[in-house]
């Protein structure tokens, strides 16, 4: 996943910043923000070999797996519209939907292949639970950054947002499975 290049002149910065915010760190602020992106997309996409809701009324690991990857979704969406808004950067999005690992059929009365999603379900939810703290620390610092800026509030909104959803999925983590 690239970042397109795009630079915004003084002026249009201003319009990103409260009036008064000194410029320097806005373009290391977008790329720290641009890094938080790609690990959450690489996040999704370890997470994309199986369509998780299909098989939550059967493994409650799944439905948690499917809650949290939708939980990383919002918080991909919300980085990705302070980018585009506030920086001029689209990258690449990812699209679950693309995803050929996905389109796997369950077979949910197949006892052995039960057996190995929720495996494969577990591993996963372990390796989101290692991955979250440190996000959810650099999504926080990443706030703190914009709000040092003194970037507009939608931008600390949105940041806000980041911090918030990955928050949420890692509390999830912290529930057993009903």
């Amino acid at each position: 996943m690239q970042a397109m290049p795009y630079h915004r002149t003084s002026s249009e910065l201003r319009a990103v910043r409260a009036p008064g915010a000194p410029g320097e760190g806005v373009d290391e602020l977008a790329g720290r923000s641009e890094m938080l992106l790609h690990r959450i997309v690489e996040i999704e996409q370890g997470l994309a070999v199986q369509e998780w809701w299909l098989l939550g009324r059967a493994l409650p690991e799944a439905r948690l797996l499917s809650e949290i990857t939708s939980l990383l979704a919002v918080a991909r969406g919300e980085l990705f519209q302070f980018l585009a808004d506030f920086f001029g950067r689209a990258p690449l999005g990812f699209d679950p939907a693309e995803n050929p690992g996905g389109n796997e059929e369950p077979r949910l009365e197949d006892p052995a292949w039960m057996g190995e999603r929720r495996e494969q379900t577990l591993y996963l939810l372990r390796n989101v639970a290692t991955a979250l703290p440190s996000m959810i620390q650099y999504a926080r610092l990443l706030r703190t950054n914009a709000e040092r800026l003194n970037l507009a509030v939608t931008a600390l909104d949105g940041l806000s947002i980041v911090a918030g959803r990955l928050e949420e999925a890692y509390e999830l983590l912290l529930q057993p499975p009903a």
